[in-house]
């Protein structure tokens, strides 16, 4: 009775049919529309044969084709052996009308001259399944209205009510039509309710995405390899499943459409960022007085819920004089939903003006009010000027410089010390008394060391300016701005650059031609913490150009 019982279940999960070389099975007996099912061939090989399957799936479209290998049977039949070998191959179907599905010309070609033609496979493919399925698997999206540029996320969970060993996937979903980050999965079984029924699921892939067009969009299936025992007695895990016990076959989620509507028109603000959901905006600026040809630096950080990927640094300091170099923007996950983007800025000011601060206006779209909000961002006042190198002061004594003459007799006594006093246009002498000398005498000296002091700490202030620009670009951390200001130190007139005056200097041809092509290197950006240096750092034009500027 138990074997009657047996064949019988045996034929309701798979629909048969033979020839004497040739069985083709297909599995489960009564496909689901939209959902694949396995078209098995089982042949029987005599020798080395390498079988050829071809068949007309008529309105069914095959999804894939996978060989389950090869088992061999020996017998000892009047004491001789036979060997027979039976090789399994597996197509994955799936048909999108429901009702009889006519799978025609089936014919397996051994290679060696024979085929063997099987008859017409005739399979009825149901509407809905009759009871809950054991295994599926859903895709399951948070939202779907949604607008374009609004983010959503989708998960893919196996669904299952019987034992599963193991699965894997055989096809990743696409998604082709989204911009996409994916998640990190931990797949923690849980106990949930479906259509009424229990079930245990696992999350198989998660992603966040954002529509790039109006209209209807198509959030693509998943496809796994499932390992399950079909006895749901047997647990949740598979605990217990006897070897032969278990079964494989693939499953596929259903599409899932999602609506994308377009932004509003209306009221839309020009400095529109083209962000959707909301966002924090937060400027820095280390500090807002600068020199010229010092590297003036701002960072922005941009936080929410939008698509990131593609939002464009927006303008922070504008100005004919300040060169911009390229923005580095960089995107770091705070959670699943939330991305910040920073901006790192970068400008270079060719001269003196100011900039006053001024209030940036951005806005972005808020899904929920279907309204445009707009931010302010505080732009501080930015000053340039000055030079970036401390030019050296010196005090000509003026010619007509002159000591007032008193009277006769005054005179009288300042020739027996021996102290005159000279007036331009004047032949008049006048005496001081020796207090007053002494103290002039003192005031002089004092003039005399404190301009030797002065002197020598401005040559001590300028040696250590270009001690610390000759050790910085040594170290690679040089930029355009320090070379810059490094050359701009050469000795030469106001009017010329630091290229003119490199040109110009008494340095040796190799150090000139060096100092010009690491100097246009660093202005295309390729000397930076971003890209390898393309001009090596060599010490010895550095410390060439160290001398000249100390002499």
């Amino acid at each position: 009775m138990k074997k009657i019982l047996f064949a019988l279940l045996l034929l309701s999960c798979f629909n048969t049919f033979s020839s004497d070389k040739v069985k083709v099975l297909i599995q489960p007996s009564r496909p689901i529309v939209n959902e694949p099912f396995d078209l098995i061939f089982k042949i029987k090989l005599t020798g080395n044969e390498e079988p050829y399957i071809s068949f007309d799936p008529g309105n069914a479209q095959v999804t894939g084709r996978s060989n389950r290998g090869v088992s061999v049977k020996t017998t000892i039949i009047n004491g001789k052996f036979t060997t027979t070998k039976e090789v399994t191959y597996v197509y994955n179907i799936i048909s999108e009308r429901s009702g009889r599905l006519l799978i025609k010309n089936v014919e397996v070609d051994f290679g060696n001259g024979k085929k063997e033609k099987i008859k017409n496979l005739k399979i009825n493919v149901l509407r809905e399944a009759k009871r809950p399925k054991d295994i599926f698997i859903l895709a399951i999206p948070s939202k779907t209205d949604v607008f374009v540029g609004e983010g959503f996320d989708v998960n893919y969970y196996l669904y299952f009510r019987v034992g599963v060993l193991g699965n894997e996937v055989e096809k990743y979903p696409p998604l082709g039509k989204f911009l996409k980050r994916f998640h990190m999965v931990n797949e923690v079984v849980e106990t949930v309710r479906y259509q009424g029924e229990i079930y245990r699921r696992s999350l198989k892939y998660s992603a966040r995405l954002f529509a790039q067009k109006a209209g209807e969009a198509t959030i693509d299936p998943i496809k796994l390899k499932v390992q399950y025992s079909p006895n749901r007695n047997r647990g949740a895990f598979g605990f217990g499943i006897q070897l032969g016990q278990y079964r494989t076959r693939s499953f596929q989620s259903k599409k899932v459409k999602i609506n994308v509507m377009s932004l509003p028109t209306e009221n839309i603000p020009p400095y529109f960022s083209g962000l959707v959901g909301k966002h924090e905006y937060t400027l820095t600026v280390p500090r807002n007085k600068y020199v010229v040809n010092e590297a003036v630096e701002a960072k922005l950080e941009v936080k929410g819920v939008g698509a990131l990927e593609a939002l464009d640094p927006p303008v922070v300091f504008s100005h004919p004089n300040l060169e911009e170099f390229d923005t580095k923007g960089e995107l770091q996950a705070i959670n699943q939903q939330i991305h910040k983007k920073t901006f790192e800025y970068t400008y270079l000011a060719r001269s003196s003006f100011v900039i006053n601060e001024k209030n940036l206006k951005v806005a972005y779209f808020d899904p929920d009010t279907r309204e445009y909000v707009t931010t302010e961002i505080q732009v501080p006042k930015l000053i340039i000027s000055g030079s970036s190198v401390t030019s050296k002061s010196y005090t000509r004594p003026s010619k007509d410089t002159s000591i007032e003459v008193l009277d006769q007799e005054s005179n009288l006594e300042a020739e027996k010390i021996g102290l005159v006093g000279i007036n331009l246009g004047k032949s008049e002498t006048r005496s001081i008394t020796p207090f007053k000398f002494n103290l002039c005498l003192g005031f002089v000296i004092l003039l005399i060391l404190g301009s030797f002091f002065i002197r020598k700490s401005e040559d001590s202030g300028i040696k250590s300016e270009i001690n610390k620009l000759v050790k910085l670009n040594i170290s690679k951390n040089g930029t355009f701005s320090s070379l810059y200001g490094l050359l701009n130190m050469i000795p030469g007139e106001d009017s010329l650059n630091p290229r003119e005056k490199l040109e110009q200097s008494k340095l040796s041809s190799s150090s000139k031609k060096y100092f010009s092509l690491l100097l246009d290197s660093l202005e295309r950006g390729t000397y930076s913490n971003e890209s390898k240096n393309k001009v090596d750092i060599h010490k010895k034009h550095f410390s060439e150009l160290r001398k000249y500027l100390y002499s």
